[in-house]
């Protein structure tokens, strides 16, 4: 933008002037109040660096998706002292604006966690993709895509017919519903509001805009014979939708805004923000009794807990914490140097919605983006005065197919499809989306090709349920190292059967009426390993696949939940630490297998159905 702007050339007695400025200040406080500092809790930070800290009943360690809701629900009795931990601060001013929801990634509000991914067989061959992970206060649920999508009942039973008694779907329900302040009344209100509810902390509603093209995913679905959901997370799990959002009003809902705002005047709260939790104070006999932490970059504290220390710092932080703490597989414990307390296989059973994309050349105008810079400000003017329009949505992603490719009778998916949309000669845009994941620059400037020559669409391609497991490993004793992030996709070939099954099942959607009137062609990606095979065959694809294959932000799984009888099992059933005593782990690193959606509110439900345990296990009922 020029911002150069040359005199008016006629001068003003005063109103006009006046009006300018009152609309200038209007705009300035609009925006500041997105994320001004005036709304976030205090930090009690400075109190801890002159006085040391005070003795607490609870430290939770994380304000992310599972540790704002533990910290909210256990400081609703005041007759406990909470003390809760966030190695970030406040969220910027992006991370309430949904259309910027991913401009965090690889900032000053992320942990710039990388994972380093072979390419193929060639251990050699490898490529180094972003794990982001939230570093500010709602963690992941202040710089996710926002989705909110629960999985389904057959997921939360099975977790409870492996031997975790009331996990099953009626009583996690209870805790999804807790939570939900459902906005949209055709959802909330359907099945005499036995899926939702309008009375939790956390907003969930659709996203304010719905472009054309959105609605033509839905007609090409219809096309194929699917059909339109209006919910996801009710009875139906078969089928295109729109996706329900954290969203409150066209802003985003995180769990900071939700559940630590309304407490932040609570005297029994104590948050403290760029607090890096370094390890656990832990006795020989696996006794917590506090945390140590390094705060603001360079102080060493430590704090003190008579009850319980709660890990919430996530399916990455949680498990490295543990190990640093002399929790975890005792090889490689020795192996680093760190003195053996409890052998568990902590930082195993890693999983992920693992995706691969496939580009599409389309011949039809995609306007996904106000491109002239005055549509742009006067897209950006009606989101701080309304709240609506192109800055409110996330755009095409919103609206996401739920299939089965490998058996077309079965009530549940396996795979959850979703697009990305670009205009001709949007380089940056695309290179953004695909640059987070390490690709050789051959294929940056493939890209570059193609985006200068056409529209192209991005089909996302995201499993749903992996075989495949990784691990996460420290690095080091040190913890501020970033630890090692082994993700092991397609380890496990049945994931490579489901890819090629998908990309083919996919391809079928291009010979539908309305994608036809797309002008849309697939768009063949230059890889010579690949170019040697058969094109279209299962041989070519599942060679696609290995190139290809990237994370879905969704991680779970290193402190995995089970019964004694489960060797693989880190926290018991009410998540606490096996053999050890105050402590436990409330976060998306708990889930024995990843649910059939997004994971952001099935973390939340975490936080909330944890912290009845807690309350159940310490004599308090609310």
């Amino acid at each position: 933008m020029n911002c150069n702007v040359p005199s008016c050339a006629s001068s003003s007695v005063g109103a006009a002037n006046q009006f300018l400025s009152l609309l200038f200040n209007y705009l300035t406080v609009a925006q500041c109040s997105l994320s001004s500092p005036e709304n976030w809790p205090a930090d009690y930070g400075d109190i801890a660096l002159k006085q040391g800290f005070q003795e607490y009943d609870f430290i939770v360690v994380g304000a992310g998706s599972s540790g704002s809701v533990v910290a909210n629900r256990l400081s609703e009795n005041p007759d406990w002292k909470v003390l809760l931990l966030e190695a970030g601060g406040d969220p910027p001013i992006e991370a309430a604006i949904p259309v910027l929801a991913l401009s965090t990634i690889n900032s000053q509000y992320d942990w710039k966690f990388y994972a380093d991914m072979p390419q193929t067989n060639d251990k050699n061959s490898v490529r180094t993709e972003i794990w982001p992970r939230g570093k500010m206060l709602g963690g992941c649920s202040s710089h996710n895509g926002m989705f909110y999508v629960r999985g389904n009942e057959d997921d939360y039973n099975g977790w409870e017919a492996i031997g975790n008694p009331s996990w099953g779907f009626e009583n996690v329900l209870k805790y999804f519903k807790k939570s939900e302040t459902n906005r949209d009344p055709e959802i909330a209100d359907a099945y005499d509001g036995y899926y939702h509810s309008t009375k939790g902390l956390m907003s969930v509603e659709l996203f304010r805009d719905n472009s054309t093209m959105n609605n033509d995913f839905i007609q090409i679905a219809k096309e194929m014979g699917f059909q339109f959901v209006e919910d996801i997370n009710a009875k139906d799990h078969i089928g295109f939708t729109f996706i329900q959002g954290t969203l409150k009003a066209g802003i985003r809902e995180s769990t900071a805004t939700a559940f630590l705002v309304p407490a932040k005047n609570r005297t029994n709260l104590h948050i403290v923000k760029y607090a890096h939790v370094k390890n656990l104070e832990i006795d020989d006999n696996g006794v917590v009794s506090g945390v140590k932490m390094i705060l603001r970059g360079e102080e060493e504290l430590e704090a003190y807990a008579r009850k319980e220390v709660i890990l919430s710092a996530g399916t990455i932080n949680s498990p490295q914490i543990l190990m640093l703490s002399g929790i975890g597989p005792a090889a490689h414990l020795e192996e680093m140097g760190i003195p053996v307390i409890k052998d568990l296989q902590v930082g195993k059973n890693l999983q992920d919605h693992s995706c691969v994309r496939i580009l599409i050349r389309v011949k039809k105008s995609i306007e996904v983006t106000p491109t002239p810079e005055i549509n742009l400000l006067k897209a950006y003017f009606e989101y701080l005065t309304q709240h609506t329009g192109y800055f409110a949505t996330i755009g095409i992603p919103q609206t996401a197919g739920f299939i089965n490719v490998r058996d077309p009778l079965s009530k549940y998916p396996d795979f959850q499809y979703y697009h990305f949309a670009f205009m001709k000669g949007q380089i940056s845009e695309i290179l953004s989306l695909f640059d987070r994941h390490g690709y050789a620059s051959e294929m940056r400037e493939f890209l570059m090709t193609q985006i200068e020559e056409s529209n192209i669409l991005v089909t996302t391609m995201a499993l749903l349920t992996p075989k495949s497991r990784g691990e996460i490993l420290l690095r080091s004793s040190e913890p501020t190292e970033k630890p090692k992030i082994y993700p092991n996709f397609l380890s496990d070939n049945e994931d490579v059967v489901s890819f090629v099954k998908s990309i083919q099942f996919f391809l079928k959607f291009l010979d539908t009426p309305t994608y036809k009137s797309y002008g849309a062609e697939l768009v063949v990606v230059p890889i010579p390993e690949c170019d040697a095979l058969d094109f279209n065959s299962d041989d070519y694809w599942a060679c696609y696949c290995k190139y290809m294959i990237i994370n879905g932000y969704h991680p779970v799984g290193t402190n995995k939940m089970g019964p004694n009888t489960d060797p693989d099992a880190v926290v018991d059933p009410r998540l606490k630490v096996k053999g050890t005593e105050g402590l436990r782990v409330v976060d998306a690193s708990i889930m024995p297998v990843i649910p059939r959606g997004n994971t952001n509110a099935p973390t939340i439900m975490i936080g909330e159905k944890a912290s009845d345990f807690i309350k159940e296990d310490w004599g308090y009922i609310d």
